[in-house]
Parts: structure tokens; sequence; C-alpha cells
């Protein structure tokens, strides 16, 4: 499987957004030109997405609105959206540390 998961673009830093709504946040399952070969990896990420969302501890918090702003970015290609918060994480641990 030889697809690029991310583009220099989708990395960059947007404004913060508005909380997005359940149903959209939702939609990040559903690639609206799904390539079969990305199903199985969808189905994993999402999974790892649902259970971080889930989480309700409350030193977590930051961490999750951060995960759901990712989302909200990628509707339909939740490997992007994990790709991407997994960087900014990473790239924030690096300024801190």
């Amino acid at each position: 499987m030889s697809h690029q998961l991310m583009s220099a673009e989708s990395l960059t830093p947007e404004a913060p957004s508005p909380r997005p709504s359940s149903a959209r946040l939702h939609d990040y399952r559903r690639a609206k030109e799904a390539d079969p070969d990305f199903e199985p990896l969808r189905r994993q990420v999402s999974t790892i997405i649902d259970a971080i969302l889930a989480d309700n501890a409350p030193d977590e918090a930051e961490v999750r609105e951060k995960l759901r702003r990712h989302v909200a970015r990628n509707p339909g290609r939740p490997e992007q959206a994990l790709l991407g918060h997994l960087i900014s994480m990473a790239d924030r641990q690096d300024e801190a540390g």
C-alpha cells in the first residue's frame, strides 16, 4: 500500500475552531471516497479515537479537545486525524522538554 497519508498542508496549525458537534465527530468514520485498502486501518484508528474521546479524566481534557479538532478537520479520514494529533502532541513535548 503506497498511499500518502498526510500532506504538509494538513499538518499546518490552524486557528482553534469551536467545539465540533457530536454528529460531526462521528463523520470521521465515513470516507466520502473510501479506498478499500484503508478500511481495516480506518476501523482500528476509529476504535483508538473513540477510546481516547470516551475517557473522562479531567487532566486529559485538553488532549481530547485537540483530538476533536483534528477529527473535525479530517472528515472521513480518521487515520489522518490521529496522525496529525500525534504529530502535534510530539511537537508540543519537544518544545516543553
